[in-house]
C-alpha cells in the first residue's frame, strides 16, 4: 500500500509542476525514485504465520556477581528450551506472537563447578523458591507486541509477573521456508520476585539477568 501511494505521491509533483509550466529538476525525480524505493523495500519480506521448532529454537541465560569495572569475576550461563510457539509476520516485520519456555529445562554449560558446588546443586537452587520456583510456575513467556527497526517489545512473564520488555539487536534471516531471528534482553530479576540475596560477607548477585534468543519458526502453509 505504501508503495501504491508512494507512485501516486510521485505522480502528483510531476502533474503539479505540469500545470505550472515547470518540469521538476533531475534531483527531485531522483529523491522521488529513492523514495519510491524505499517503500518498495519495506514492502518485501515474507509474511503469514510461523510456527516456532522447539528443537531447534534455544532461550540462552547468563547470571553473575555484581560487576566491577563491567567484568564478573564470577557467574553461570546456560540454556533453556522452549516449549512451544508462534508469530505472525507482516511484510517482514514480526507484528505478533507468544513463545512458551521451559523452565523445567534449565541446564548450565559453564565449568565454574566443582566437587562440592555442582552443575547439579546449581540447578536445583534455580528451580527453587528462592528463585524461579518452577514447580508453581513451570513455563515462562514472551508475548510480542510489535517491532520496530531492529527492536521487538513485548511482555514477560515470569513466576506469574508480567513487565515489559524489548528484546535488542534483533536480526531475522529467511531460509527454505524458515526464519531465524535472534537478539538478547537484560532483565531485572528482583521485577519477577526472584529476590535471592547471599548472605553478609558472601559475593553479591546482580539483579540483572542476559537473555539470549535464538528463535527458528517454520512458515504455516503458504505464508511465505
Amino acid at each position: 500500500m505504501k508503495k501504491v501511494i508512494s507512485l501516486f505521491g510521485a505522480a502528483s509533483i510531476a502533474l503539479f509542476f505540469a500545470s505550472c509550466g515547470t518540469e521538476p529538476s533531475t534531483e527531485e525525480v531522483t529523491k522521488t525514485d529513492e523514495a519510491v524505493s524505499e517503500d518498495a523495500s519495506q514492502e518485501g519480506g515474507p509474511s503469514g504465520s510461523f510456527t516456532l521448532s522447539s528443537d531447534e529454537s534455544m532461550l540462552g541465560w547468563e547470571g553473575s556477581m555484581v560487576k566491577i569495572g563491567g567484568i564478573s569475576l564470577y557467574g553461570h550461563n546456560g540454556t533453556i528450551n522452549f516449549e512451544k510457539g508462534m508469530m505472525t509476520m507482516k511484510n517482514g516485520k514480526i507484528t505478533d506472537g507468544t513463545f512458551v519456555v521451559d523452565m523445567t529445562t534449565i541446564t548450565p554449560t559453564d565449568d565454574a563447578y566443582d566437587e562440592e558446588n555442582t552443575s547439579e546443586n546449581l540447578v536445583g537452587h534455580l528451580s527453587s523458591p528462592d528463585f524461579f520456583a518452577v514447580d508453581s510456575f513451570p513455563t515462562a513467556t514472551f508475548v510480542v507486541t510489535g517491532m520496530e527497526g531492529d527492536k521487538i517489545m513485548g511482555d514477560m512473564t515470569i513466576r506469574g509477573v508480567t513487565n515489559p520488555e524489548t528484546i535488542e539487536g534483533v536480526s531475522l534471516d529467511v531460509m527454505d521456508g524458515k526464519v531465524k531471528a535472534k537478539g538478547s534482553m537484560t532483565i531485572d530479576r528482583q521485577k519477577y520476585n526472584v529476590a535471592f540475596s547471599m548472605g553478609p560477607g558472601e559475593k553479591i548477585l546482580s539483579d540483572d539477568l542476559g537473555l539470549e534468543f535464538t528463535i527458528i519458526a517454520s512458515a504455516d502453509e503458504a505464508a511465505m
